[in-house]
């Protein structure tokens, strides 16, 4: 017995059993990295066949044994998300026992068919493409441009929205898009009044369009609305197309796409819209872990479909949380690393509910020093809360529905809510309260507000608002220059800035309009 065991002890180890490219290989690639890593996608090269996935075998097995790709940001531990490319344990164990054996290709017939992708377009062939009409020329340096071009969009009768997909043909110059639509004719008019194609301005007049399809930024896929959920597109709206361009060094030509897609089928749901947002932003150089937060609390009982967070270059980690009336904490996402080149819309598994008086919270950590490789500075600079690439923004957009569509009237006149209605079916529309005109605040009330403004927007605590900070604090931006005329108006110093007394004649003066 005793030889047998001696011998066992110094047998050869068993061959492991040979991976393929083509039996255990391909599909994997197929599934998490085809999307981008094919001709025309933001990838640098193609990953659709044996040959071009062979000759970076030790690459991949670096960058997905550290899962550095696929690019999928959300802490694991952390909420759980459709559509997730986060590789298994087993599948980058795989990756790496293929290497080690030599990366063989293996039998031509264990090889799965190469996946179909319609012209580009992730969700398939779009209903309509409308696409920017001439091409945009982006000068080789200067400050970021926010272009805003009004487009038609002519939806046939009896079809309605259920998503949109934003493509530009120049990646490296497109920071993110955001769709607005406008029943007013003022983006028209503005657009009329500026030479050349477009008008700049940060904040076009115009509404969102709702939920998942109006924001694009680089690693954002496209997602349709959620079932009972589209967009009857008003009569003789424009479409307004906000691109946020970044000059990169060298000159550039833009020319945007957006397709949409079309459904039969009414809205028979609301979709709202709550944003989280920190603007009191000031950074200073060498700062590691600089904090941001907002708060806000659910006025009714919702549901949460998506989420999408946002911040610039030295944004390093984002919290967004859910505290439920009860106590318990419920995280909702969790990025540790983040990275400005993968932003996306984040979809949760199944719907979450969340009951009346639940504290959603925005927590981000931004990290200003030498020691953070993605600072865009060198050496760093200090940064504060602005449009600019290099500014910097702490914000989360969560898309919610209501448990109760007989629940939103109590939304619509909840007197500090948070939460904005995006799409509401016509039978809901004939059930909310009509919109009343406000009494004036009493005085201690405005001075209340006042306090408040100038606390929450006087990012320099130096007592005063400068056009920069009033920019953030309007409930609607338009541009710089139109600010600064507005100031002098209440500029009784002559500083150009607003004091506590001129800001409160100020706000008095606006919040009557």
């Amino acid at each position: 017995a005793g030889s047998r065991l001696l011998a066992a002890e110094h047998a050869p180890a068993r061959p492991q059993p040979p991976v393929t490219f083509n039996k255990h290989i391909a599909p994997i690639v197929f599934r998490h990295c085809a999307g981008c890593h094919r001709p025309g996608e933001v990838a640098p090269f193609s990953l659709l066949s044996y040959a071009e996935v062979s000759k970076r075998a030790d690459h991949i097995q670096a960058v997905t044994a550290q899962r550095a790709m696929p690019p999928w940001k959300p802490a694991p531990e952390v909420g759980q998300f459709a559509n997730a490319r986060r590789l298994s344990t087993a599948e980058i164990a795989l990756i790496g026992q293929w290497v080690r054996q030599g990366s063989p290709e293996g039998d031509p017939h264990d090889l799965p068919p190469a996946p179909s992708f319609a012209d580009g377009w992730q969700l398939g062939p779009p209903d309509l493409i409308v696409q920017v009409s001439e091409p945009l020329k982006v000068p080789a340096s200067g400050r970021d441009i926010y272009l805003n071009l009004v487009l038609d969009l002519h939806v046939p009768p009896g079809k309605y929205l259920r998503a949109t997909e934003f493509r530009p043909s120049n990646r490296r110059v497109v920071h993110h898009s955001i769709l607005y639509y406008d029943t007013t004719g003022k983006a028209r008019e503005r657009d009329a009044a500026e030479p050349g194609p477009g008008f700049v301005a940060v904040t076009p007049p115009g509404r969102l369009l709702p939920g998942p399809m109006s924001i694009w930024a680089p690693g954002r896929r496209p997602v349709p609305l959620a079932a009972g959920l589209s967009l009857a597109w008003p009569d003789k709206a424009d479409l307004v197309l906000q691109l946020h361009l970044h000059p990169s060094g060298k000159p550039e030509v833009e020319q945007s796409s957006v397709g949409f897609y079309f459904t039969d089928e009414p809205p028979r749901r609301s979709l709202l819209d709550a944003v989280l947002i920190d603007r009191k932003i000031d950074i200073p150089p060498g700062e590691k872990a600089f904090h941001t937060h907002d708060a806000c609390t659910l006025p009714i009982d919702m549901e949460a479909l998506w989420i999408f967070p946002h911040m610039h270059m030295i944004g390093k980690q984002i919290k967004i949380t859910a505290k439920l009336p009860d106590g318990q904490l419920r995280p909702l996402l969790e990025i540790d690393d983040w990275d400005f080149n993968w932003q996306d819309l984040y979809q949760f598994a199944e719907p979450i509910r969340l009951p009346k008086g639940t504290e959603i919270t925005l927590d981000g950590v931004h990290d200003n020093s030498a020691d953070n490789p993605l600072n865009p500075s060198d050496p760093p600079k200090r940064v504060r809360w602005g449009e600019q690439t290099f500014d910097e923004m702490s914000i989360a957009f969560l898309n919610l529905v209501p448990v109760r569509e007989s629940d939103m009237p109590e939304l619509a006149a909840h007197p500090t809510r948070r939460v904005h209605a995006a799409i509401v079916p016509e039978a809901t529309r004939k059930q909310m309260p009509v919109a009343q005109a406000k009494a004036p605040p009493s005085p201690a009330e405005h001075a209340r507000r006042t306090a408040e403004t100038m606390r929450k927007f006087d990012a320099n605590g130096d007592g005063k608002l400068s056009v920069a900070e009033i920019s953030a604090a309007l409930p609607k931006r338009v541009t710089t220059a139109e600010i600064a005329k507005h100031l002098a108006r209440f500029d009784r110093d002559g500083d150009r800035q607003l004091n506590a007394s001129e800001a409160s004649e100020a706000l008095r003066t606006l919040g009557k309009r």
